[in-house]
């Protein structure tokens, strides 16, 4: 989850706007040399013991009194600010801009504040201190904000072709990429009066926060019992426990499937409500910029072409025909008369993930991406030996999992709901492959560039599952275990595309019924997510009565065309993957390549440096045959129905 931060220099912010066995990963490393294979063995045969498994935001701020101190510098220099007023008409006013300290420090100071107030936030939302600091930051950001207002309209006071002749100019090239926009002809850019009305309206919402709040903290969570007659409480983390594990039954997963459903029934409105808000707080914002649609100016935002989401979309649809077929063999496999989207997650075999240490799952994840070599792993250590990891869940902790980084004066920070299953591994490779990314982008570029967007991130991210996915089937032991872990890949792409996708296609819906002038209706949003249940899984999957509202727990959907990304991502990953494979060391520098890239050109073109070409239909072929593939070795080894053509 990573979440546009105001920086210090905002005309340009603004645009960029132990029992351990080690996993084999099937890469030969035979072009080393004999002294290099020994040095590069030493380092990924290395277990990591002692692991921190609670942040120290000490690290960012010792108390309150720190963080107000630097809220208090911030104010202190934006007199500097207004200096800058009338010296943005020439290279060397914009360059003196971009480099001045206290410019410099002012950026340093909100990235780091920005994090402690996301962080603190995370591990409580409704906790006094973290409120106190999230309202004290945004005052001072709004302060902030209103004291660039002038810097993009003055700039824009230049002929375009001053513009283009002033960023051409050498000096400026590490910021060209940040600049982009101000030699974009059709870019628009609001008066300074303007900017400070809208900086001050779009800084009064919240929704995002306000759900989080809601469903995270104060939201009643319905007691059940459990088929052993004990008593349970249904968060998240249970139920993901649940509809995991081969323990139970069916009807007992159909329970509480719909008591999921059923806890947030009766507030369907409240949450149509705040979904409401911050649409249209995004289409506002859209409008205001001079945009025709949220999804163009969210695109234009991550500089990703119109063309890459709608190819994403149909991507998925032309999967549905190999994965309704795989969810018939599910069902058959599982003996089920009737599955729902609750068994969609159940083991295929006997096999049932152990349950493993939080180090030992670090080790065995860590072992299975040593594919990318010493220099990664480096940074893998580096990151994770740190308290900088939040591992276990809490009662008031954020669900889920995320990494976060602004600036690059620190290491990652990471939090998971740690579970205490091996299944978990993949979600610990998953966040450890946004911090090194992020570690990577933050020593190799600018403060203006190193932050990666979210399209190019979760490319690193789902890379390690891949990796992962494939080293956990090349070690099992059994049959019943390789299936499982098979099943667990083909869950990756159809979790990661398909199930995106359709999340995707709501958020759209719901955008456009806001642009079109209309309102969003809880009773219409649940019959919208039943139709898309029904287009993705098909006949196989029985959609639960009332599972039209379970929209309602998707944080992202607060977050402004984002769930596509993940769809986007596994695809290039997959490709990435391939071809470290099949071509060896010079994929895997490239890949790397890629990392140490950051933010410091477009998706497609960073996507480049690694061989991946977001654009050609061969990325998506690839991918899909992938896929196919995989639910072919699935029918084959489950010894489910008849062979089908590949042409079905």
């Amino acid at each position: 989850m990573k979440k546009k931060t105001v920086a210090l220099l905002l005309v340009v912010t603004m645009l960029v706007s132990s029992g351990y066995a080690p996993l084999t990963n099937g890469f030969d490393k035979k072009d080393r040399t004999k002294k290099e294979k020994s040095e590069s063995e030493a380092l990924s045969d290395k277990v990591l013991t002692d692991l921190p498994t609670s942040w120290d935001l000490t690290d960012l701020y010792e108390d309150e009194d720190a963080f107000e101190a630097d809220m208090e510098r911030i104010e202190e220099l934006l007199p500097e600010v207004e200096k800058r007023r009338g010296t943005l008409n020439s290279k060397e006013g914009i360059l003196a801009d971009l480099e001045n300290p206290a410019l410099s420090e002012i950026n340093a100071i909100s990235s780091k504040a920005s994090m402690y107030v996301e962080l603190l936030a995370a591990l409580d939302p409704t906790d006094s201190l973290a409120g106190r600091v999230g309202a004290r930051y945004n005052e001072v950001m709004q302060e902030l904000q209103l004291a660039t207002a002038f810097e993009e309209p003055e700039i824009m006071e230049l002929s375009l072709k001053e513009r283009k002749e002033i960023f051409s100019d050498p000096d400026l090239k590490p910021y060209a990429y940040a600049m982009r926009n101000f030699t974009d002809p059709d870019y628009v850019v609001l008066s300074e009066e303007a900017k400070r009305v809208e900086s001050i309206l779009l800084s009064a919402h919240n929704n995002s926060a306000t759900h989080d709040i809601f469903d995270y903290v104060e939201l009643e969570r319905p007691e059940f019992t459990y088929p052993d007659g004990k008593k349970g409480k249904l968060t998240d983390t249970v139920y993901a426990n649940i509809a995991q594990s081969g323990e139970y039954d069916h009807e007992f997963r159909k329970e509480v499937y719909g008591l999921r459903n059923a806890m947030r029934q009766p507030y369907a409105n409240t949450y149509a409500s705040l979904l409401d808000g911050e649409m249209r707080k995004n289409w506002a914002e859209a409008q205001i910029n001079g945009f025709d649609s949220t999804l163009e100016a969210a695109l234009k935002t991550c500089d990703v072409e119109p063309e890459i989401y709608d190819r994403v979309i149909e991507f998925a649809h032309s999967l549905l025909p190999k994965v309704y077929e795989y969810y018939e063999l599910r069902k058959e496999v599982l003996g089920l008369d009737e599955m729902m989207v609750c068994d969609l997650n159940v083991p295929v075999s006997d096999y049932e993930p152990k349950k493993v240490s939080y180090e030992d799952a670090v080790n065995r994840g860590r072992s299975a991406i040593t594919v990318w070599g010493d220099e990664y792993l480096e940074a893998f250590d580096r990151i994770i030996t740190k308290p900088h990891i939040d591992v276990y869940p809490s009662d008031t902790k954020t669900t889920g999992a995320f990494e976060e980084l602004r600036g690059n004066e620190t290491t990652p920070f990471v939090l998971y709901n740690f579970d205490d299953s091996e299944d978990y591994i993949s979600t610990i490779v998953h966040e450890m492959g946004h911090a090194v990314y992020s570690e990577f982008s933050a020593e190799n570029q600018n403060v203006y560039n190193c932050e990666p967007t979210i399209f190019t991130q979760e490319v690193a991210s789902t890379a390690n599952e891949l990796m992962l996915s494939k080293a956990m089937i090349a070690d099992s032991r059994t049959k019943d275990e390789k299936l499982f872990w098979l099943d667990k890949e083909i869950n990756l792409f159809t979790s990661s595309i398909l199930r995106q996708c359709m999340y995707s296609e709501f958020e759209d819906y719901c955008y456009k019924t806001i642009e079109k002038g209309g309102k969003l209706d809880a009773d219409e949003m649940a019959d919208k997510w039943m139709e898309l249940l029904e287009l993705y899984y098909g006949d196989a999957v029985t959609c639960y009565e009332d599972s039209g509202i379970d929209w309602a727990r998707v944080p992202h959907l607060y977050y402004d065309y984002y769930v596509y990304k993940y769809a986007c991502a596994l695809t290039y990953a997959a490709s990435i993957c391939n071809r470290a494979d099949k071509e060896g060391q010079k994929a895997i520098d490239d890949y790397i390549d890629f990392l140490k890239a950051g933010n410091s050109n477009s998706p497609s073109k960073l996507l480049g440096i690694a061989g991946v070409d977001p654009l050609d239909d061969a990325t998506y072929e690839e991918a899909a045959e992938l896929i196919g593939d995989l639910i072919d070795e699935f029918r084959e080894m489950s010894g489910t129905g008849a062979k089908a053509s590949r042409n079905d």
